[in-house]
């Protein structure tokens, strides 16, 4: 968690106690005594602070419309006032603005403070996410989409189509659009539509009553109504039966689902969003999804490239991924210049799915040539696609960024296919050969004493007698002639 507050009183030691309850949370508490120096510390860049809470008395028109430009500058700050004397201190430049909100008790009032702690939990996850995607997956997409036209897009109460391959981060930019709304402290809920038969997606999204199907042995809300005021994802919308989708047109057409058994209507305030691996295009032209659903879901369409066409981000985003997954308190291992390239010169069937599941793997081995041989060895049958051989520099040389051309990938791709396979193998082949007279001198060096070989690697025990056993080194000194032979 964690995360700044700025807090704007007269007397800050009137409010130590909520002081040192969010310090013991984990935020930081900055008190200022007056508007001025609060909004200037607000618009410096960089500033951490993403919830602003006022506790004084507003006297002069200059204060709101300071606060008026700070909110426009930074459409994500949370803006909270105390009512004072019972009335509200909103004027008409900040009313109507979704995340300004009075508190109508006092600052150190438990309702306060559980609507503080939900605003601040809710800003720092925002934050979070922001600064993971800023380094990792959609800081830099290949899209015209800046970060100020996410946040217009979270803020906006329209549908969003979300397209890309498995694994590119279509949730994590689904919850990132719904951090920067309005809806960012209601419910996110999520359902896989090619998870589920068309029944029990029916009952899961709308509800239904006792006796609707064989088990309904009582009412049931369904996504929908559980998210009342928030966010649904509908995950692989493409995949949603022909049936189902007629019935969702209805409920983003009207605000109503009706429970599956049924005759009652509800009124549900939903914002939807939608994604997909498909050509929805391709599948309207097919009879498989519905135009009319496509229209209605595509107000807008972010479009998420697959992780091979983003290269420059690999390896800032393992690194991410690494110190995301790291044990408190372990050493984290650190990626040599093999591992590296082979990283970026690795297709990503999975994308980002799949470099972080490599990550956690790597955070287990310790070590790179053990991950490199798994991704080999998975991989057999799609090698045209990795080129280690070819690769030679990283994402920040002009020689990488030439090699990754559209162009000069057109006029190099038969050249490289022929050659690829026979590169791999030797790779594979010089790879297994150098760890095995590793393996083996650490054995010779301790005695034979497998724990001590494995800690003067600085490797897990078990992972030490994995790759004992993956080479074959069962044996004793004389095992190294056998294998040099």
């Amino acid at each position: 968690m964690g995360g700044h507050v700025v807090l704007v009183v007269q007397n800050p030691e009137i409010h130590e106690q909520l002081i040192q309850g969010l310090a013991a949370e984990g935020y930081c508490a900055l008190c200022f005594h007056s508007v001025e120096e609060a909004v200037s510390y607000l618009r410096e860049p960089g500033c951490p602070a993403f919830v602003a809470v006022f506790n004084v008395t507003m006297r002069r028109q200059s204060d709101y419309t300071a606060l008026s430009d700070l909110t426009v500058a930074r459409p994500e700050l949370q803006v909270l006032f105390v009512a004072q004397d019972g009335t509200s201190p909103l004027d008409s430049s900040l009313d109507g603005n979704r995340f300004v909100r009075v508190l109508d008790k006092p600052l150190n009032h438990p309702e306060s403070g559980m609507l503080l702690r939900r605003i601040l939990k809710a800003a720092a996850f925002a934050a979070s996410e922001a600064a993971l995607e800023a380094s990792s997956t959609q800081g830099n997409l290949h899209l015209p989409y800046s970060e100020e036209f996410l946040r217009r897009v979270g803020m906006a109460e329209v549908p969003v189509l979300l397209s890309g391959e498995t694994g590119v981060g279509k949730e994590v930019m689904a919850r990132r659009l719904r951090s920067y709304s309005r809806r960012f402290d209601k419910p996110f809920l999520k359902l896989n539509c090619a998870a589920l038969p068309s029944e029990l997606a029916e009952s899961e999204l709308f509800g239904c009553a006792k006796g609707a199907f064989t088990g309904a042995t009582a009412d049931r809300q369904g996504r929908f109504e559980t998210a009342q005021g928030g966010t649904i994802l509908l995950d692989e919308i493409g995949d949603m039966d022909l049936r189902l989708q007629t019935k969702l047109l209805q409920v983003l057409q009207d605000g109503e689902i009706q429970p599956l058994g049924s005759n009652r209507t509800i009124k549900v305030n939903v914002r939807v969003m939608a994604a997909t691996h498909r050509d929805l295009t391709r599948a309207i032209q097919e009879g498989a999804f519905r135009e009319d659903l496509y229209y209605r879901l595509n107000v807008i369409k972010i479009v998420i490239p697959p992780l091979r066409d983003r290269p420059e981000e690999i390896l800032p985003l393992a690194e991410t991924l690494l110190a995301r997954h790291s044990p408190q308190g372990q050493r984290m291992p650190v990626m040599n210049e093999e591992l590296k390239r082979f990283l970026l010169a690795y297709r990503w069937p999975g994308n980002v799915r799949e470099l972080e599941n490599v990550m956690r793997r790597f955070l287990v081995y310790q070590d790179s040539s053990l991950v490199i041989q798994e991704l080999l060895d998975a991989d057999v049958d799609h090698r045209p696609g990795i080129a280690l051989a070819n690769v030679t520099s990283f994402p920040d040389s002009p020689a990488f960024a030439a090699s990754r051309t559209p162009e000069k990938a057109s006029q190099d791709t038969n050249r490289k296919r022929t050659e690829r396979v026979d590169s791999l193998d030797q790779l594979a082949e010089a790879s297994r050969n150098a760890e095995t007279e590793l393996l083996l001198d650490a054995l010779e060096a301790n005695r034979w004493n497998r724990r001590q070989a494995a800690a003067s690697l600085q490797i897990e025990y078990k992972a030490f007698l994995y790759k004992l056993q993956k080479h074959g080194i069962v044996g004793s000194k004389g095992k190294r002639r056998e294998i040099s032979a």
